[in-house]
């Protein structure tokens, strides 16, 4: 374990009930599907308004950059052929009325993608931070498709359930007319008072990056920028990709929120990646603690170093404790 970080942890090694993997013309192929890019720029949390102790809650002070690519050509379609595959386990909620989580279990292509040693080096490069793939393969490889109804938002002005991700554009958007992917240049706590107080998110500060095509990726800060998918002004062909990471450093607070997912994924998948991601974080906090625990007799300092090393494990035993209902955080179209 690299000093002070956490060591990233396997994919699970069995599926879960009800899952299978999709028979599949191609297999992932690092040369032939991936094009890495590098961003012309970065923007930064300070940006976005944040303070340097909001900042330095968070494992990095990257906010978002402008689209880099991604997938080759090749990537593109064989990527675009999974997501196609995978529509027809699309479920919806009161944010995203198409998406697809869980693909991960179901295709290994796209579990291949969303793990690729090569794409979470490059990541790290751009977020300037030691990170890996999600812990919970739920944040992997989640696709949103076009809603059925016009009149709706692709996705709904959210900050995510997860800290650091990136948005992927599977289909061409030079295709679309409307179904942008925008962002807020402003801070979560700013939308969230606006949506209190009955206000839109203001036009000047919305900002529309410009994909060249598909493949590409914004990466993103995304439990920190505040960002949606727009309406379609007229029906077409929208996918996206979402694929989520964690940070190395487990002694941050943990942005990941379980009550959004628990009225959207599987409780059987859920509640097991939740004990599973807690127990993690749990993990590098005692480790640690092990390495660097002083002798001495303050017993209350030591009491206190030994609650901040479970904090994760029982804040996990509450949530799972709780039989309330999940509750969703956006701010409207």
């Amino acid at each position: 374990m690299t000093s002070g970080l956490s060591n990233p942890i396997a994919f699970p090694r069995e599926l879960p009930q009800g899952y299978s993997y999709l028979d599949e013309a191609v297999t992932f192929d690092v040369d032939r599907h991936l094009q890495l890019e590098q961003p012309d720029q970065i923007y930064k949390l300070a940006d976005f308004g944040y303070g340097e102790s909001e900042i330095a809650q968070c494992p990095t002070d990257f906010a978002v950059s402008s689209p880099v690519r991604l997938l080759s050509d090749e990537g593109v379609a064989a990527l675009l052929a999974v997501a196609r595959s995978l529509r027809q386990y699309a479920v919806g909620c009161e944010r995203i009325q198409n998406m697809v989580r869980g693909g991960v279990y179901q295709s290994r292509f796209l579990r291949d993608l969303c793990l690729c040693p090569e794409v979470t080096q490059f990541l790290k490069g751009i977020f300037g931070t030691e990170l890996a793939p999600h812990t919970m393969p739920l944040h992997l490889g989640h696709l949103n498709f076009a809603p059925d109804d016009l009149d709706k938002a692709v996705d709904k002005w959210h900050h995510d359930t997860l800290g650091l991700d990136y948005v992927m554009l599977v289909s061409d958007p030079r295709q679309l007319d409307g179904g942008e992917f925008q962002y807020f240049l402003g801070s979560k706590y700013e939308a969230a008072e606006l949506a209190a107080a009955g206000k839109s998110i203001p036009a000047d500060r919305v900002v529309s990056p410009e994909f060249p095509g598909p493949g590409y990726i914004s990466p993103l800060h995304g439990n920190m920028v505040v960002h949606r998918a727009a309406k379609l002004n007229a029906v077409g062909e929208r996918i996206t990709m979402v694929n989520g990471y964690v940070p190395l450093d487990s002694s941050l607070p943990d942005p990941c929120r379980f009550f959004d997912l628990k009225q959207v994924d599987p409780h059987h998948v859920l509640f097991s990646e939740w004990a599973r991601h807690k127990a993690w974080l749990a993990q590098g906090k005692l480790n640690r603690l092990i390495d660097d625990i002083p002798f001495t007799e303050d017993r209350a300092s030591l009491v206190l170093s030994l609650k901040s090393a479970v904090v994760d494990v029982e804040a996990a035993i509450a949530d799972l404790s709780d039989d309330s209902d999940g509750k969703m955080i956006h701010y409207g179209d």
